[in-house]
């Protein structure tokens, strides 16, 4: 069973080795960011000690196709079920953390909530205080645990997971449940008078001009894979030309992000400023490329996607999951989607 690990602090397993398939193409479910927030001093992405904090995770997946069962609709990613613990990690050199002690209460470390099945994980629970973390030289907190689509996590598996042992364990109950390992680690601020914040993807453009509607702001997660065509009807002509159809050549893909993103830190006697990694993903078509960097000399990065030879008549959604990390702990994501239609039919000469 693939493991996948998460970190705020260094690139996604999942993201950092191209297999078989590219890693930019999304096929199964996967957890690739985690954004760390603290509880009254917004955009703070390392925390202090007692400070409280919350941890939301992203999950994506391929589209999933309509729904036999009227019902029940589509779902990406699927309903899901997680269970974590927040825990102070034990001096380890290599591998993933190892939970030394547990961190309680942690509100949302199990879910989802039965007031909103259709959650992601989102967890919150306050930082030992500084005199627990200096008694064993943690100088981070961790999140450890599993989610699972369609079913419950394995709480022997858990356990052994955060007790550092990997080989032969299936995240899920069911072992033909999809699932993933999930490791957060979560590093404790160093300059409180200068903290890290999260980046902020300003704007994502298209052929150099705005996002077209209807998924310029993201993706419903009940949208299924097909019959998209019928969300153009309330656009304008314009918009819905905006929309690349099957056959057609590549699309640039522009992503900005706000000034402050790119901050300055002092690193022993260096002042050096952050270069954001951008993670490409999406669930159809060809990407350019899995990863860019945008540095201190340019606050815009582009690549380029291709679309498929050829789409139902009733049009095919694509979906586009975009996401920077600043290789401190901040972190910052967004969605779009595509709906591609049949290119126009070629006739035959006479």
């Amino acid at each position: 069973m693939r493991r996948v690990l998460i970190s705020v602090v260094l690139c996604l397993v999942i993201g950092c080795s191209e297999s078989f398939l590219p890693a930019w193409a999304v096929t199964d479910l996967r957890v690739v960011a985690a954004v760390v927030e603290v509880e009254g001093q917004p955009g703070r992405a390392r925390p202090d000690s007692e400070d409280d904090i919350e941890v939301s995770l992203l999950v994506i997946d391929q589209g999933a196709p309509p729904s036999d069962i009227p019902e029940i609709p589509a779902l990406t990613p699927p309903l899901l079920e997680w269970s974590f613990v927040a825990c102070v990690p034990a001096p380890t050199l290599i591998g993933p953390p190892i939970c030394r002690d547990l961190i309680q209460p942690c509100d949302g470390c199990v879910g989802p909530s039965p007031e909103d099945p259709f959650a992601f994980p989102v967890i919150r629970f306050q930082v030992p205080s500084e005199a627990e973390l200096d008694s064993v030289q943690a100088t981070s907190v961790v999140v450890q645990g599993a989610i699972c689509a369609d079913g419950p996590p394995s709480t022997d598996s858990i356990l052994r997971f955060i007790l550092g042992e990997t080989d032969d364990l299936n995240p899920c109950e069911d072992p033909n449940n999809e699932g993933r390992f999930v490791s957060v680690k979560i590093p404790i601020e160093v300059t409180p008078q200068d903290p890290n914040l999260n980046p902020e993807i300003s704007a994502v453009e298209l052929n150099g001009r705005s996002w077209p509607p209807p998924y310029d702001q993201g993706v419903p997660r009940t949208a299924p894979r097909t019959g998209c065509k019928t969300d153009l009807d309330a656009i304008t002509e314009q918009e819905r030309a905006d929309h690349p159809v099957a056959g057609s050549s590549a699309s640039s893909i522009n992503l900005r992000v706000t000034p402050d993103s790119l901050q300055s830190y002092i690193a022993g006697e260096m002042t050096l400023t952050e270069e954001m990694q951008v993670s490409w993903l999406t669930d159809g078509g060809d990407l350019e490329r899995t990863f860019s960097f945008i540095t201190d000399l340019a606050r815009s990065v582009l690549t380029h996607w291709l679309p498929f030879p050829d789409a139902p008549e009733d049009g095919l959604l694509v979906r586009f999951t975009f996401v920077i990390r600043d290789g401190r702990g901040g972190t910052d994501w967004v969605e779009r989607g595509l709906c591609v239609l049949p290119g126009p039919s070629v006739e035959s000469p006479p």
